[in-house]
């Protein structure tokens, strides 16, 4: 597989937009010097005092890059803003435009080719634009651990191995093309609108209830995406071995991540947090 796109794909780099940086993020070598350069700056830019363990949340001091913070001037309030807007917007435009195109391929095709894809009627009918462009989204959104770090606040391990483990999930999933990554970019994205708006409200200074429940539908996406992807790897009529490699790498890196949401969920929203409230 050193041809990309893959020989089935009908489109080229030069047909999309931001085509051209695939040149450099469609390199192993560059993505895997982006994601050490981006771990090793939350390492040596990490705030030295830390919080008393439980106190700090994945979305207040993590994830939301929304949250107000009085130390902050008005420009890096407005920049955050716009940040979590663009994010929201892009989120919704890409839930939006992916689930139309599967919807029509399971009309036309049936369930199986939705699935599997086997004709590549998706890919080609607009999903590799859309996976591409949502593979480049994961760069953009290390401006979220940019901001807390700005903000002097820690980056937790939840957050810096989510970023950088999407970063090369995705890498596979656009580079290899299995049609697992559909699941991926229709919930996550859906999930994204939902979340970065709760981000632009919280900028706003509104308080807006069903925070925990944005984590809750973080965990069950994955949850529901191991079986999904699961089915694929053992399917003998899905893909070819490199889709299925690919997809397995997809599951390796979840497994993790659902163990460290369901340990922040724990420690944020379970009982003990509930008596500190």
């Amino acid at each position: 597989m050193d041809s990309w796109p893959p020989k089935y794909i009908e489109k080229t780099p030069e047909n999309i937009i931001f085509g051209s940086l695939s040149k450099y993020l469609l390199s192993i070598v560059y993505v895997f010097i982006i994601v050490i350069s981006y771990i090793l700056v939350v390492h040596f830019f990490q705030p030295t005092n830390k919080k008393p363990p439980g106190i700090k949340t994945h979305h207040q001091d993590n994830k939301l890059s929304g949250t107000k913070d009085p130390k902050s001037g008005g420009f890096f309030t407005v920049f955050i803003l716009i940040h979590n807007l663009v994010l929201a917007s892009y989120s919704l435009y890409t839930f939006i435009n992916s689930f139309k195109l599967l919807n029509t391929t399971f009309h036309n095709e049936g369930v199986l080719s939705m699935y599997c894809d086997t004709n590549y009627t998706s890919w080609n009918n607009g999903m590799f634009e859309l996976v591409y462009w949502f593979y480049l989204s994961k760069y953009y959104e290390l401006i979220d651990t940019a901001i807390i770090l700005i903000k002097r606040k820690r980056s937790s391990l939840l957050q810096t191995y989510h970023h950088s483990g999407a970063i090369i999930s995705m890498y596979f999933g656009i580079r290899l093309c299995p049609s697992t990554i559909f699941y991926f970019v229709v919930v996550n994205s859906f999930i994204h609108s939902i979340m970065y708006c709760y981000y632009t409200l919280t900028t706003l200074g509104f308080t807006p209830p069903g925070k925990k429940y944005i984590t809750s539908m973080q965990i069950t996406q994955f949850i529901i995406g191991i079986v999904y992807a699961t089915y694929y790897v053992f399917s003998p009529v899905c893909g070819n071995k490199y889709q299925r490699y690919a997809t397995m790498i997809n599951i390796i890196y979840v497994l993790p991540l659902i163990y460290l949401f369901v340990d922040f969920a724990l420690k944020t929203y379970g009982p003990k947090k509930a008596k500190q409230n």
